[in-house]
């Protein structure tokens, strides 16, 4: 990849929501709700923060290891050997992801559009197309288009359904136990953890802190429009029905008649839907050839790419027979898997990222002390996470006080609600007034990365 890539902080931010957002509309809100029933709409608290902590790491990173990726930190901080075994198994985690994403989407196409076609010629084309795809610079372009029609579409989608809403499906609120709703967090960190894929993007951002800020922005965008389709997906079906259907979102889609003569809104909503999955995929399989080109040592990535799509197209075709497979191992191991992995490595680069930063010196802010930019970033920041962790603990003292006073959970909707909206709003801020100080100060934000 010894080509220059131009990207801003705004695709960054939309490229983790497309990333995120389409990776559990297949096979994982079905299994979230049969774990936590009622409050599943309570699913991405945890794994927020979680994916903001992988932002942390690679921001520190950043910081350490300026024009290097997460492949070429691990051989550079691990030396050949050890830092060739990490990163084997970072490729074995990323081509797992695509192997998932691949069948699982085919599977959706198959049920959702073309039910007649080949579950191998859907599959066949579909690898083609993601094969078609040789920078991420385009990528970025392509889903600026389609990121925001994707959110916009699931929100006019929830105000269309208005009428088959009855809130007597929600009761009672924060009845499954703590057990249960602990769970469907758990298993949507799994999602949330596909942030770690941008570490081999990060050399394309001279500026950290604004990877960062952007990736917490895409984060948060994904938060709140997940949350509220989960909330229509129980307020429309409950969770007694929605726990038993394949594609539960598609479904909720199909409820959707808007005249007579225009009941089939969710063909609309699959064209714009389809390229947003197939974004997921684009990033993770350049993230595979960076991974890839870094043991080659740098050299372009074009040569890999016919062998790597056809060993792909062999092992999605051999892999999870039936629909119900990619489901249970989505729902119920994927997250174990990527924990497994992703917790050890993270918390190993984030001491060897401070380290290092402290033996260069290299431990000052961004944004300097004293500047309105500064004292505005730090205040955006503070909100941000305090109104995260109040989703947290507005859910925990809701629970507590359920059995003395059942009536106070009827509002922990709201309440987590609005600090969702303003952990955006403050997410966004964050990442404005860090651009609005680059370009100010003259700064450059666009890197070269190999």
């Amino acid at each position: 990849m010894l080509q220059r890539q131009v990207i801003n902080h705004r695709q960054v931010a939309w490229l983790v929501g497309g990333v995120l957002m389409t990776g559990g509309m297949i096979g994982l809100y079905q299994s979230i709700i049969q774990v936590a029933k009622v409050d599943a709409w309570l699913f991405q608290i945890i794994p927020i923060m979680y994916a903001i902590l992988i932002a942390y790491v690679l921001l520190e990173l950043g910081h350490a290891f300026p024009g290097k990726n997460l492949f070429e930190i691990l051989f550079l901080v691990c030396g050949k050997w050890v830092g060739g075994f990490i990163n084997l198994i970072l490729l074995l985690y990323i081509w797992m992801i695509l192997v998932i994403d691949v069948k699982g989407l085919s599977y959706f196409v198959k049920a959702s559009l073309l039910p007649q076609t080949p579950l191998e010629v859907i599959l066949l084309v579909f690898i083609l197309l993601m094969m078609s795809y040789r920078t991420l610079e385009v990528t970025a372009r392509v889903n600026e288009i389609f990121f925001p029609a994707n959110v916009i579409s699931s929100l006019l989608m929830l105000c269309l359904l208005i009428n088959e809403y009855d809130v007597q499906r929600l009761d009672p609120i924060l009845s499954t136990s703590l057990k249960g709703i602990f769970f469907g967090n758990y298993m949507t960190m799994g999602m949330f953890g596909d942030v770690l894929l941008f570490g081999a993007f990060l050399p394309m951002f001279i500026q950290p802190r604004l990877f960062f800020t952007a990736i917490k922005h895409g984060i948060m965008i994904v938060g709140f429009a997940t949350g509220l389709i989960m909330l229509g997906l129980l307020l429309v079906m409950g969770h007694s029905i929605a726990s038993r259907l394949s594609y539960p979102v598609l479904a909720l889609v199909q409820q959707i008649h808007v005249t007579d003569f225009l009941d089939r809104v969710d063909i609309f909503l699959l064209s714009i839907w389809f390229p947003s999955f197939a974004i997921k995929v684009i990033v993770a399989f350049l993230a595979l050839l960076t991974g890839i080109g870094s043991f080659a040592g740098g050299t372009q990535h074009k040569p890999f790419i016919p062998s790597l799509g056809l060993f792909l197209i062999i092992t999605a075709l051999l892999s999870f027979p039936q629909v119900e497979d990619v489901e249970r191992f989505v729902g119920y191991s994927y997250t174990s898997v990527v924990l497994f992995i992703q917790v050890p490595l993270l918390l190993f680069l984030w001491i060897r990222g401070r380290i290092e930063r402290r033996r260069a010196g290299n431990l000052k802010s961004d944004l300097p002390h004293g500047t309105r930019y500064n004292q505005f970033y730090r205040t955006m920041e503070w909100t941000s996470n305090l109104s995260i962790l109040g989703c947290l603990l507005t859910a925990l003292i809701g629970k507590w006080c359920f059995e003395q006073y059942m009536f106070l959970s009827q509002y922990v909707i709201i309440i987590v609600v609005v600090l969702l909206v303003i952990a955006l709003v403050t997410s966004y801020l964050q990442m404005q007034t860090v651009n609005r100080y680059l370009h100010k100060t003259g700064r450059k934000k666009i890197g070269t990365y190999t």
